[in-house]
């Protein structure tokens, strides 16, 4: 009120009052912006929102640490849902603040890799013991955190994510590491009884990254449908579609957002794509045709060609959407063999024969109304 009709002895009063009581010119300053945002406090989420606690990996990753979160965050928030649904499972990597960090509940020390762990005991018995593990950080036996892993688990046909593993990791893990990951996920998932009472693991998804791909090969593409299955039938008539399976019949995903990244880091590459019998296509030759889209400019050109985070899904995602709609716009000058010089021609072409390949790719990830018949 004091800030609105511009009072400032009285503003002057209200900030002495708080700092006479202890707050700092920061926090009179952040609960002043607070009120202005509409932001709400800490102890309004605490007393309206639900929060998902995890129980963090501290050491190596073990059965009672996936047991735990299984049973805290999947069963006992599904006491009440009898039917059985399909499973997925899906792993990423989310940043981590490198440092070391005392769990007082477990009195032990977390944010160590989870890889080089065993190499020390985290649990602070005396002051020898954090300077021991101070030595072990030192001399690179163990390793802070550079992200953590995170496994968590969906149900098909539900949009809530129930988080089930987060380990700090180093990226030192090769694919037998990452296999043993995946594999102890999903045996963790059958041993807590959630396989029978939530639902079966039917795929688990991956990241982009190299590491994760190759165990997923090894674990999930390894035996031929069988005849027996009741999805045989359905996909023996769809040439071409991989059908190799996993244990239990789980299949290998992969993040659509990675696969759609993957695609616009190749088509922005200065490095270019060779189509349709020697035809180029590379990001100098898209802005240029992509600016006869009304609804761009060079600026916006400009920004889906040259992100300044080229990990940003959805402007990779627009950018797919803008050369699918380039090409159906120029489908009458693709047609007409005499409405445009030759080599103008043969790039609408190509970039038609692009736009073909993207739009198979894009549109069973984003169009709900698509079945496996389609």
């Amino acid at each position: 009120m004091a800030i609105s009709e511009n009072d400032v002895p009285r503003l002057q009063q209200v900030i002495k009052i708080a700092m006479d009581n202890g707050a700092s010119i920061c926090e009179v300053l952040l609960y002043a912006l607070n009120h202005k945002l509409g932001i709400p406090s800490i102890h309004t989420l605490r007393a309206w929102s639900t929060f998902t606690t995890i129980t963090p990996t501290l050491g190596p990753i073990r059965n009672e640490q996936l047991d735990e979160n299984i049973h805290s965050n999947v069963l006992s928030t599904r006491t009440g849902i009898t039917s059985l649904c399909g499973v997925s499972f899906m792993i990423d990597e989310m940043a981590l603040e490198e440092m070391a960090v005392h769990f007082g509940k477990y009195n032990m020390i977390g944010g160590l890799c989870w890889k080089h762990s065993n190499v020390v005991d985290p649990i602070l018995c005396t002051y020898e013991s954090a300077v021991r593990i101070a030595h072990k950080i030192h001399n690179r036996e163990v390793h802070l955190g550079k992200e953590v892993t995170v496994i968590g688990v969906a149900c098909f046909g539900e949009d809530e994510l129930y988080p089930v593993l987060a380990a700090p990791t180093c990226k030192t893990e090769d694919a037998a590491d990452m296999e043993g990951i995946l594999t102890h996920a999903i045996e963790r998932w059958s041993m807590t009884g959630a396989a029978t009472s939530v639902g079966p693991v039917w795929l688990f998804a991956t990241d982009g990254d190299a590491t994760c791909h190759a165990a997923g090969h090894r674990l999930f593409i390894k035996h031929p449908l069988s005849m027996d299955s009741p999805l045989f039938a359905i996909l023996s008539d769809m040439p071409g579609l991989n059908t190799l399976t996993g244990n239990k019949e789980v299949t290998l995903d992969f993040d659509f957002k990675h696969i759609s990244k993957g695609i616009c880091t190749l088509i922005r590459s200065p490095a270019h794509m060779t189509l349709n019998n020697g035809c180029i296509i590379n990001a100098m030759m898209l802005s240029w045709y992509l600016l006869w889209l009304p609804a761009h400019n060079e600026a916006s050109i400009t920004k889906l060609l040259h992100p300044d985070d080229p990990q940003d899904v959805l402007r990779a995602i627009e950018l797919m959407q803008a050369i699918i709609m380039f090409s159906q716009l120029q489908h009458n000058s693709i047609d007409n063999s005499f409405s445009t010089g030759v080599n103008i021609r043969a790039d609408l072409v190509v970039i038609k024969l692009l736009s073909n390949l993207i739009e198979s790719i894009l549109l069973p990830f984003i169009d709900p109304n698509l079945s496996l018949t389609h």
